[in-house]
């Protein structure tokens, strides 16, 4: 019997495009890119490579140019999908909801300023547990601290290799949406997931 349900953040419930566009841009206007000919679209597409290869995204791209100057991600430029909230406080009502996430500080004030926060018992982020996703350490953390059995839990997130493979590795259940970067890569048989959705309104015909 499922208990709790826990999710990812970003392309999972924030939608990240703007984040991802905009820092793409500023990296292009910084000298060192232009002395590489590196416009926007190519950083772009080095980061969907990465993600397509199950590589850490920017820090692969940071890696194979050399870059000394890293343009910051900028979280106020995050945006909730428009069902995030409808989606949490209807499942909010027949379960626990959990978030396991890579994530930076701060990361409960931005759930409160995304008006989601009291849908949330258990906020496990990396930066306050200094563990993160792949590492299956962050999700025995988050069932620990939720007194809750592999087989009661839920994961649900945008890429297989961080959120799924893992997740099943510690015996939970696993939920694919395919948003983001996260969508072009092929789970290997050790991350197929057990439902694979495309938008958040289809997880209310699974619970």
């Amino acid at each position: 019997m499922i208990k709790i349900l826990f999710f990812d953040i970003g392309y999972t419930l924030v939608d990240e495009d703007a984040v991802w566009r905009a820092r793409c841009k500023e990296q292009a206007a910084t000298e060192e890119a232009r002395l590489l000919g590196l416009t926007a679209e190519d950083i772009f597409h080095e980061i969907e490579k990465a993600s397509v290869e199950r590589l850490p995204q920017y820090k692969t791209f940071v890696n194979k140019y050399g870059i000394k100057v890293v343009a910051p991600y900028r979280t106020e430029l995050e945006t909730l999908y428009s069902a995030s909230h409808s989606v949490l406080k209807t499942l909010s009502e027949k379960y626990t909801l959990g978030i396991i996430a890579n994530q930076s500080g701060g990361l409960q004030k931005r759930l409160a300023d995304f008006n989601i926060a009291q849908y949330f018992t258990y906020v496990i982020s990396s930066s306050d547990v200094n563990v993160s996703k792949p590492d299956v350490r962050i999700f025995e953390y988050a069932l620990n601290a939720a007194d809750c059995s592999p087989c009661e839990a839920v994961m649900i997130g945008d890429r297989p290799d961080n959120d799924i493979e893992p997740a099943k590795r510690v015996g939970m259940k696993t939920v694919w949406i395919k948003q983001g970067f996260g969508k072009n890569q092929t789970p290997l048989p050790q991350s197929e997931p057990d439902y694979v959705i495309t938008e958040l309104q289809e997880l209310l015909t699974i619970f």
